[in-house]
């Protein structure tokens, strides 16, 4: 969460927002795979601080800090070189202005708007 909003890829071929996630590999925690995706698909180290949901694919959403500067950056700016196979581009989102058909997975926008107000309960 930055400055009331989300960070999620868009997907390249769908052009629909995701949240960052993966694979969990072998003898790695579920946390450290929260963590480690993140990095690949956007380039931001985060620390990963509270389990928030699990969506109904089985991708488990975390809230996450993050000292990057990322509220001086646009809504919307390239992924990192890396991540252009998998994320055409990273967005941060207002979880209340998005609609179902906006998301990859429709039913996991009330999980998004649900973890944001978690986050911010769990902050104050």
């Amino acid at each position: 969460k930055t400055n009331n909003k989300v960070l999620l890829v868009e997907h390249p071929l769908s052009g629909k927002l995701d949240f960052p996630g993966g694979g969990l590999l072998e003898d790695e925690s579920v946390a450290c795979t929260a963590h480690r995706e993140t990095w690949e698909e956007t380039g931001f180290n985060v620390e990963v601080t509270q389990y928030l949901s699990t969506t109904p694919n089985g991708l488990a959403i975390f809230s996450c800090d993050l000292d990057a500067g990322i509220e001086t950056l646009p809504d919307a700016f390239d992924a990192p070189p890396w991540a252009k196979l998998e994320i055409k581009k990273l967005v941060k989102a207002d979880p209340f202005t998005l609609d179902n058909d906006a998301m990859r997975f429709t039913d996991d926008l009330i999980l998004l708007r649900d973890g944001y107000t978690q986050f911010d309960i769990t902050q104050h």
